[in-house]
């Protein structure tokens, strides 16, 4: 079975976005939300369930898998604990590499080579921007809504009313990734009182050199 093309950014455009987004939560207190155990593991958790990691495999194949409950999919294992079923049929065999040993449930997985992300055309719905990804902010809006929604409770909760981060703040914080300042930081989070230093950290994490 041929493998269909996922209309997601590349590997390097969703590194940046994801390092912004743990630049943000781990600034703001949060930092198991959106984190890189190294440069080749990357996490994401939206709370309630969902989440996504990447495992970068070598430097041109890298495997995308999660669950979100919206998700049609579903991982299986055979009575040895190998990976199968729907997910995998007609993907390559190393897709099912940082599958194994895992007791977590698997909804979706994305394979990343030559340049693009596939997926088995059953895993495939309409919308994928929209769902099926546990929230992961794959573009610039969703990487802007998320951080918003931060923003808001955190300031809220620091008695600093509706104060919104700025849009164009944002978007240079998510083409930055790993090499965002401290200032571009502040530039996001405003009067916010966050640990600058502690979200660069975090971002600095997604990087190759960090491998």
């Amino acid at each position: 079975m041929e493998l269909a093309v996922a209309d997601l950014p590349p590997l390097d455009v969703l590194r940046g976005r994801w390092a912004a987004a743990a630049a943000v939560v781990a600034a703001l207190g949060f930092p198991e939300a959106a984190h890189a155990r190294d440069a080749g593991s990357w996490r994401w958790d939206d709370g309630g369930g969902n989440w996504a990691e990447v495992a970068l495999l070598d430097a041109d194949r890298a495997v995308l898998l999660g669950w979100d409950r919206t998700a049609r999919g579903s991982l299986s294992r055979r009575p040895d604990g190998e990976p199968t079923g729907e997910l995998l049929t007609g993907a390559p065999d190393w897709w099912a590499e940082p599958l194994r040993g895992r007791t977590e449930d698997v909804a979706f997985v994305l394979g990343w080579s030559a340049g693009r992300w596939e997926r088995v055309p059953a895993d495939l719905e309409p919308g994928l921007r929209g769902g099926g990804l546990a929230g992961l902010p794959v573009d610039a809006e969703q990487l802007y809504g998320m951080v918003d929604s931060y923003v808001e409770g955190v300031s809220d909760d620091q008695g600093l009313g509706d104060w919104r981060t700025p849009w164009p703040a944002v978007a240079a914080l998510g083409q930055a990734g790993p090499d965002l300042t401290v200032q571009q930081l502040a530039d996001v989070l405003g009067p916010l009182r966050a640990d600058l230093p502690t979200g660069v950290v975090a971002a600095r994490r997604f990087s190759p050199a960090a491998g």
